[in-house]
């Protein structure tokens, strides 16, 4: 049964990075931000047949932090212009909207493959 619940969820995370993936491929940049959502919604993808790759965990989390990273300063301007709506066109002179909704793209990414780690290393563990 406890089985069943995480390998649900590992279903739920890899519709949630695969829903991102699909989302980008309207994006002015779809091969970049297609890829990394579909790279890194492999992860809970694998978990869920129980097969754990933990280099393609590792790279993933890392490929988040250094988009987060890429993203940071955009996300921060934003929040200095918090009044205005993140749901709104891209504009020119304005692209900290779109970079903060990369950074937030990629924190959720990041939440979700630290999440898949805790559960495959709860999991893996000998039952006692």
């Amino acid at each position: 049964m406890f089985t069943f619940g995480i390998r649900s969820l590992y279903f739920v995370f890899f519709l949630l990075l695969f829903s991102f993936a699909l989302l980008q491929l309207n994006d002015p940049d779809p091969a970049l931000w297609t890829g990394f959502y579909f790279v890194c919604s492999l992860t809970p993808l694998l978990l869920a047949f129980r097969i754990s790759l933990r280099p393609l965990l590792f790279l993933n989390v890392i490929l988040s932090l250094i988009v987060m990273g890429i993203y940071l300063g955009g996300a921060l301007e934003y929040l200095r212009h918090a009044y205005e709506p993140l749901m709104q066109s891209m504009s020119p002179d304005k692209p900290y909207i779109e970079e903060a909704r990369e950074f937030i793209g990629a924190a959720i990414t990041l939440g979700t493959l630290i999440a898949c780690g805790i559960l495959d290393k709860f999991q893996s563990r000998p039952q006692g």
